[in-house]
């Protein structure tokens, strides 16, 4: 699958455990919102107090639900308790180290949206086959971070609403200023364009911690 050429967008997700799973669901169904062609209605939801569009189509929710649920099962977004019960039904012992700034657990992750387009090419004696070509890629880079106390969870819960709104209005932005890339429509399919969510690699344990520590700082969390 041909990526070159294709653009790369970056969105961020800052979160706490409760509510990482909403937030990245929100950020991927308004990715699909915009990029999502068939002729439909929008349905909206509540994110932390905004009202976020989605498609409601039954392949994208669920995919979206598969790939959220594998990134938590990562350990991205799962309270520190969480990962020592997994740990010791793995059999790797108790002891886990912090993965956040003080006593305070953290994470980070990504998950990627990519659309392709369907390409007809040749091949040896004539026979023809498709090949998948991506012409946009989104990455959400997600972090988690584990309040310690009411303060800074209170803290944590204003830059979590700050940040999905920037975000989402990034996305719209990027989505109306870059257009002329999008493939044109060839087929009468409900949905003309194939596309992937990937869940990304697990970052070195110091890229967390300097990741949260910047974030807090940058919010005002400590």
């Amino acid at each position: 699958m041909d990526q070159r050429g294709a653009p790369e967008f970056t969105l961020e997700a800052f979160a706490d455990p409760s509510t990482v799973r909403d937030v990245v669901r929100g950020i991927l169904h308004t990715i699909f919102f915009l990029r999502y062609f068939p002729s439909v209605l929008p349905k909206t939801r509540d994110v932390l107090g905004l009202e976020l569009a989605y498609v409601p189509d039954e392949a994208i929710e669920t995919l979206i639900d598969q790939r959220v649920n594998a990134l938590r099962r990562a350990g991205i977004g799962v309270p520190r308790r969480g990962r020592r019960r997994r740990r010791r039904r793995r059999g790797g012992g108790g002891n886990i180290p912090s993965s956040g700034a003080g006593s305070s657990g953290s994470g980070r992750g990504q998950i990627t949206v990519q659309f392709f387009e369907k390409r007809r090419r040749k091949t040896w004696y004539n026979i023809r086959g498709d090949d998948e070509v991506c012409w946009e890629s989104w990455t959400i880079k997600v972090t988690v971070a584990e309040p310690r106390t009411e303060g800074e969870r209170v803290k944590v819960r204003k830059a979590s609403e700050a940040t999905l709104h920037n975000t989402v209005m990034k996305a719209i932005t990027l989505a109306n200023s870059h257009k002329d890339h999008i493939p044109p429509i060839t087929t009468t399919e409900s949905n003309p364009f194939p596309y992937q969510i990937r869940i990304g690699a697990h970052p070195h344990q110091k890229d967390q911690q300097n990741a949260y520590s910047g974030w807090a700082t940058r919010m005002g969390i400590y």
